[in-house]
């Protein structure tokens, strides 16, 4: 099938930013774009990126933001920082 589900990227930057794929949105702009993602297509796949310094709130609140629009399909990533 031509439609496969297009995965979703959520990056959570070192200073608590947070990117759907790659545009700076706040936690209301997120739910709101997810939601309309996941209305467009129910099992929606998603990522949530960040690096080892990240701060874990923040990571917590992006998880249950997922929790709440009802996003299953989910993995999470982790990169080290090149130094």
């Amino acid at each position: 099938s031509l439609a496969k589900p297009q995965t979703k990227a959520i990056t959570i930057t070192e200073d608590g930013q947070v990117f759907l794929d790659t545009y700076p949105v706040s936690l209301d702009e997120l739910r709101t774009q997810l939601s309309a993602l996941k209305a467009a297509n129910p099992d929606l796949p998603v990522v949530v990126k960040g690096d080892t310094v990240v701060q874990y709130g923040k990571v917590m609140e992006v998880l249950d933001l997922l929790g709440q629009v009802g996003i299953t399909q989910m993995g999470l990533v982790t990169q080290k920082l090149a130094k």
